[in-house]
């Protein structure tokens, strides 16, 4: 009896061939056939801790739904190490990731739940692949799933419907799974492409390529001067990259366009500022209940935490102004290579935390002649007139600088709430209201005490605009009266004194 035709599997194996040589055609066809005669049931069972039939199989490796596609970060991920080559686990990868690279990773239908799932954290995980073919393979679906011609608009996506810019509407979650590739060896691994001789031929530049694309990524959505400073080692990696006369013309023109891109900013040392650091204990203590979720837990051993922590120590001791300079300098640090892609929330953090120390400044007996030699106010005298209002500002500059790079989320409400009471404070009741209820949006109903404060302080601001409205209204009304008054006045007294009939 002949065999039925499966016109899923065909038009797969067409779309895979469609671009290669013929004889390397013909070798293709002939493995895909295989493959879908006898896939490999038990390892997929044995991965999935599930019973994989055949037509299950069939359907995940060839014609995948998009809830199948969830399942592929299950199928490609790396075995144990140490795992011999008859793993269970490298015998589904080396199926699934060729059916991955050859086809699945160019639609964005099937790649949007495959990212959401967390496939492209096992991707960062086998870029160090031992088998150089399945390297090459991680490499090229990477660049497809980055491809903004064939794929998708990663710069500049589509708006949604609602106005919400990426980070909140629908591509949400693909946008975090994108950021969570800082808490993999993502960077250092693909870096490592960049080596003579080459893990396969043009590996340096498709690693370069990849590169490229989350230095301009990060640059394009998590800084808000367009500007992205970069480690000295790796904008020496790029340079002695851009001279090497073993990688191809373009890979060297790529690699000096991005270290004339990223070389622009820099970072210079500047001395401690001195002066009065009396803090109000009751200003302290709430700022600390306030503190983002960011400033707990162990420091990474590199400079910016380092100066963060010691800016916390200069807080918490009251030294308000060491404490101003030691976030600003964390933020002017260049990003190291690890940190690329966790930037935006570390410097949320940094400018939560500065917003909090001008906001307890503000509250200070400010002393003249004591000026910042870093941040928002460098060279302010700080006993100069409307200096706590200058406080105040800077504050709010700083809480939506925070916002700017981490928006939602428990830090971000707590950034709100410190925004919405700094907005009162400087009578911009308006303002402060709607600060409050953007916190309120953040933190989701999640509840606690940031969402309590955050009700408490936008019935504050309503009650303050209620105040300021009949304030107005009764200034407008003793105002009309004084306005009657000169009127008649003036009515009276000028008609004795004009001349009517010399008029023209």
């Amino acid at each position: 009896m002949e065999q039925e035709v499966d016109l899923d599997f065909e038009a797969f194996v067409e779309q895979a061939v469609r671009d290669g040589p013929e004889d390397v055609a013909a070798q293709l066809r002939t493995g895909l056939r295989k493959r879908y005669d006898a896939p490999p049931l038990e390892e997929m069972g044995r991965c999935l801790g599930r019973n994989v039939p055949l037509q299950k199989a069939r359907q995940l490796l060839f014609h995948p739904s998009g809830d199948d596609m969830r399942l592929y970060p299950h199928l490609i991920a790396m075995p144990p190490p140490g795992a011999p080559d008859s793993h269970p686990q490298l015998r589904v990868q080396v199926c699934a990731l060729a059916s991955l690279y050859l086809v699945h990773s160019t639609s964005w239908a099937l790649v949007q739940p495959f990212i959401e799932a967390g496939g492209l954290r096992q991707l960062a995980a086998a870029l160090a692949h031992p088998n150089p073919y399945l390297a090459g393979q991680v490499l090229s679906t990477l660049l497809h799933v980055t491809d903004e011609d064939q794929l998708f608009a990663w710069h500049d996506p589509p708006a949604a419907a609602d106005g919400r810019e990426p980070r909140a509407g629908p591509y949400a979650l693909v946008w975090r799974r994108m950021c969570e590739l800082s808490g993999t060896r993502f960077l250092p691994d693909l870096l490592a492409h960049y080596r003579h001789p080459p893990v396969f031929p043009g590996a340096s530049g498709m690693a370069l390529r990849l590169l490229a694309f989350y230095l301009s990524w990060m640059r394009r959505h998590f800084t808000t001067d367009g500007r992205l400073s970069l480690s000295s080692g790796l904008l020496d990696l790029l340079e002695g990259w851009g001279r090497d006369a073993q990688v191809t013309e373009d890979e060297r023109q790529l690699a000096k366009q991005l270290h004339q891109d990223f070389s622009r900013g820099c970072w210079r040392d500047r001395p401690l500022a001195s002066g009065p650091t009396r803090c109000l204990l009751s200003m302290q203590v709430s700022v600390v209940s306030e503190r983002s979720d960011i400033n707990h837990g162990p420091s990474a051993d590199n400079e910016a935490e380092l100066l963060r922590e010691a800016g916390n120590t200069a807080y918490r001791r009251g030294d308000l102004n060491a404490a101003v300079h030691l976030y600003s300098s964390a933020l002017d640090l260049p990003v190291p290579t690890e940190r690329l892609l966790s930037e935006a929330p570390r410097r949320a953090g940094l400018h939560a935390n500065r917003a909090a120390a001008y906001m307890a400044r503000a509250e200070q007996s400010l002393r003249e002649g004591d000026v910042d030699s870093s941040g928002l106010l460098e060279g302010a005298d700080h006993g100069s007139p409307h200096a706590a209002a200058r406080q105040l500002e800077a504050a709010v500059i700083d809480c939506d600088a925070a916002l700017g790079l981490q928006h939602s989320g428990a830090a971000a409400a707590k950034t709100c709430l410190r925004k919405c009471r700094a907005l009162l404070r400087l009578g911009r009741a308006q303002q402060a209201e709607a600060a409050a209820r953007q916190g309120l949006g953040a933190a989701d109903g999640g509840g606690g005490a940031t969402e309590e404060a955050l009700h408490v302080e936008l019935q504050e601001a309503l009650r303050t605009q209620q105040r300021q409205t009949q304030q107005e209204g009764e200034m407008a009304g003793r105002k009309g009266d004084s306005v009657e008054g000169r009127d008649a006045g003036g009515a009276a007294a000028g008609s004795g004194s004009v001349n009517w009939g010399e008029m023209d």
